[in-house]
């Protein structure tokens, strides 16, 4: 995480995907009223990262950019879910 509530927070990369949002079973679980309880995902498939917005409120973006559906993602591209960024680093 590199801006929010949990900034400075990691979470090592595997083969599970990391989902974020206000939901206690969420694996980055946000305390930010401009998040949803399950408000997006980020997933390894095929050897690719994506990221893909779970129906939220508020939407997901990618370097200011709204998102739909499923969106490829490279390490040290910025998306924000409510008012945190999260950075795929590797």
């Amino acid at each position: 995480m590199t801006a929010g509530p949990l900034r400075g927070t990691t979470v090592p990369l595997s083969a599970s995907s990391i989902l974020l949002g206000r939901a206690p079973s969420c694996t980055l679980v946000l305390d930010d009223d401009y998040s949803s309880s399950r408000h997006a995902r980020i997933f390894p498939q095929g050897g690719t990262w994506y990221v893909e917005d779970l129906g939220s409120t508020n939407g997901t973006y990618i370097n200011e950019q709204r998102i739909t559906g499923i969106q490829p993602l490279a390490p040290g591209v910025s998306v924000r879910v409510g008012q945190s960024i999260v950075e795929l680093q590797r």
